[in-house]
């Protein structure tokens, strides 16, 4: 039986009905089309993450495929110094649609009312709470405790946990938790289960500095395929020991204030995928007023890192 390649096409295209691709394949010794399904159309991302400028310093509990952004609250408008009021919570299931769900007062803490130095934090989940470890402005770092994410939070210490800032807890493979803080040099040290103590002294991150990272502050640690990753705004170094020697490894990305040193931001797992969220400043000469973004992360057979910025608005660049 004789079969015309372009019925045999045609036929093909139309029983597709607009969701199929033609991929092809040899047929009585010529090439002809077979139908391939599509892939799936990319996940729409919310960029940036609120309408409203004010979001700040971003880190990422996920909770059932539920993601919570910890944050800090951006008030000063007009304004050269940081005026933090507090720190909110936002909740998503798609990326796209995000409610305030609580927010954590520096009334409840150590800090006391009224304190506007409400800087950056980190939440982690154990033990069934979540402990959030904050900022008091750069003086030191306190930890909050909650049955529930959304808060109520209070306060697990009434006094620093350590006297530095810009705390990251990182939970390795094995249950082991631990703190990283700190600003130009990063210290870290085990934590003991309760997250309430250290369980060791701490010791100086060692990071060989081969290519360009930010000496501050807005450290993020986390781990994939056995490697740690130390970031710094868009910038990384990589280490197969926790406490290093850490390789500087370039840039996630750039544009939206990645290549600056004051993007801090945070990386998650959310439905089997990795996502890396920072924040931007809008104007940093004129106020201290950021907003927060969203990008997918892909990781190369060698390990390095690639934000995936294709869904960024070119005016927020």
């Amino acid at each position: 039986m004789k079969i015309h390649r372009r019925t045999l096409i045609k036929t093909l295209a139309c029983s597709a009905a607009g969701s199929l691709l033609l991929k092809p394949f040899r047929l009585f010794g010529e090439e002809t089309a077979v139908a391939e399904a599509e892939p799936e159309p990319k996940l729409k991302i919310k960029n940036p993450v609120l309408d409203n400028p004010g979001m700040s310093d971003p880190h990422v509990l996920v909770v059932d495929d539920v993601c919570y952004i910890f944050s800090g609250h951006d008030v000063g408008f007009g304004k050269s110094e940081w005026v933090m009021p507090d720190w909110r919570i936002h909740r998503s299931k798609d990326l796209q649609k995000w409610e305030l769900v609580g927010t954590i007062l520096p009334d409840d803490t150590y800090m006391g009312k009224g304190s506007t130095s409400c800087w950056a934090g980190d939440i982690v989940k154990r033990n069934d709470k979540y402990y959030w470890f904050f900022s008091n402005r750069d003086k030191d770092t306190g930890v909050m405790v909650a049955s529930k994410p959304e808060g109520p939070y209070t306060d697990a210490l009434g006094k620093p946990l350590v006297e530095s800032y810009d705390p990251t807890i990182f939970t390795d493979d094995d249950n082991t938790p631990y703190i990283i803080w700190g600003t130009e040099t990063y210290k870290i040290a085990k934590l003991k289960d309760s997250l309430l103590e250290l369980a060791e002294e701490p010791r100086v991150l060692d990071i060989k500095r081969t290519s360009h990272f930010p000496f501050m502050d807005k450290n993020s640690l986390h781990k994939h395929n056995g490697l740690y990753y130390l970031t710094c705004s868009g910038y990384y170094a990589t280490s197969k020991n926790i406490y290093g020697p850490y390789e500087t490894k370039g840039m996630v990305g750039e544009g939206w204030g990645l290549e600056t040193g004051w993007a801090h931001g945070d990386f998650f797992v959310w439905k089997d995928h990795w996502y890396h969220i920072w924040c931007k400043y809008r104007d940093r000469d004129h106020d201290k007023i950021r907003d927060c973004f969203i990008a997918p992360v892909s990781y190369d057979e060698d390990g390095l890192m690639h934000d995936d910025l294709s869904q960024m608005d070119e005016k927020y660049k």
